[in-house]
């Protein structure tokens, strides 16, 4: 490689650079934030039943949890344009082939290599924020152009199934990921780089404290994500159940996604100046509220509010979770982990949402998704309140670390 390219593809926390990584971002969890178009369109074009559809979810969930919990044994030692490169390849050929499947074992298994395929790129999207000396800041970021993303994907979504069916989604997946290719011209090859004396130190600080709070934080990250996506995988049902049309459905969610921008700005705006638990809180508040709202029969303006709503309070709190273990995680390792136990409780929540579904009856979905937000958050502001210490020496010694 030549010095021009190491110049253009070295790591920095240029806002430019910062914006580049968002831009690749939502890739990698695409799929399963628009599951309640595709959980709805596998059930109304392909006849499946809703637990086969969930089933479906769940396993590319699944796949993209196995597939980051195995970016920490190379999330450092591996080029990641390269990794990229594979990776938007297998995303766009796999969501082709699903296009023209429609029998259940054979798209599951399909949806299973995708969902492997994009925990590669979601991995190193994840790793390359949590190494900006900003990390809630730059998580806000990339969680605002999600939004804008998810927003479009959303808003054409009604039209996209009308004509085309749930095939239509799929292709729309591969066009995204044939694209993210031009990226690749100025993605840095590699993370932060960290100087091994200080990394010593960093061993020292975080400790087996620390350590142990991290670890609480995947617990936390996979209850909180099973209860987010466990309801966001019915959602659309949710809607039908409650006599909105496919219409005013795809339009909340859609403007959903506008919510979501806004949840995310506020954190990039805001980064850590009014601490990490005052914001959860605000989320704990609203997201169960959202959930005791959506239960049995509502109104189109209920369901738009509360869609609205729930997007904006899970992207708030998910960078400032983020943020919270970026800063304990000076070695760039446990964030890869954190985002592992988020997609499992992202594949496992809708299987479990799906077997709590009574002859068309939701609400047990509504009851124990608010019972798991309740733990995981309670459990962040146990490690923000525990780690208030620490993180100030993380930070001080953060800054050594990262070019």
């Amino acid at each position: 490689m030549s010095d021009m390219n190491k110049s253009i593809r070295i790591f920095d926390h240029k806002l430019s650079t910062t914006f580049l990584i968002s831009l690749v971002y939502p890739l990698g969890p695409a799929a399963i934030i628009l599951m309640p178009m595709l959980v709805g369109g596998v059930i109304d074009d392909f006849g499946f039943s809703e637990q086969q559809a969930g089933y479906i979810a769940a396993a590319e969930g699944m796949g993209l949890m196995v597939s980051v919990l195995a970016a920490a044994l190379w999330i450092r030692s591996t080029s990641w344009t390269t990794v990229l490169l594979f990776a938007f390849s297998s995303t766009a050929l796999l969501n082709i082939v699903s296009a023209n499947l429609n029998e259940f074992l054979p798209l599951l298994i399909t949806r299973l290599l995708a969902g492997l395929a994009c925990g590669s790129i979601f991995a190193i999207a994840v790793a390359a924020l949590g190494d900006n000396r900003q990390p809630d800041r730059a998580f806000g970021i990339a969680q605002v152009v999600q939004g804008a993303m998810m927003f479009l994907a959303f808003a054409g979504a009604p039209f996209i199934l009308q004509q085309w069916s749930v095939s239509g989604l799929y292709y729309m997946l591969a066009a995204a990921s044939t694209l993210m290719m031009l990226t690749l011209w100025h993605y840095p090859s590699a993370g932060a780089e960290r100087a091994a004396d200080n990394a010593d130190n960093a061993d020292n600080i975080v400790g087996d404290s620390s350590t142990g709070l991290i670890w609480i934080g995947l617990i936390a990250s996979f209850l909180f994500f099973a209860n987010i996506f466990g309801f966001w995988a019915y959602i659309e049902r949710i809607g039908q159940a409650a006599g909105l049309t496919t219409e005013t459905i795809g339009w909340a969610l859609g403007l959903s996604q506008f919510a979501a921008i806004l949840g995310a700005g506020t954190a990039a705006l805001a980064g850590d100046r009014y601490g990490r638990a005052l914001p959860l809180i605000v989320a704990l508040v609203g997201l169960t509220t959202t959930l005791w709202l959506l239960v049995g029969h509502f109104s189109s303006l209920i369901f738009f509010l509360g869609a609205g709503l729930f997007q904006a309070l899970f992207v708030l709190a998910n960078s400032y979770q983020l943020g919270a273990i970026a800063k304990m995680d000076v070695k760039g390792h446990y964030l890869v982990l954190v985002t592992g136990f988020q997609l499992l409780g992202a594949a496992l929540g809708p299987a479990i949402a799906a077997s709590l579904i009574d002859n068309g009856d939701y609400s047990r979905i509504n009851m124990v998704a608010a019972l798991s937000c309740v733990a995981g958050i309670l459990m962040f502001l146990f490690i923000i309140y525990r780690s208030r210490h620490v993180g100030g020496a993380l930070e001080t010694n953060d800054n050594g670390l990262t070019t």
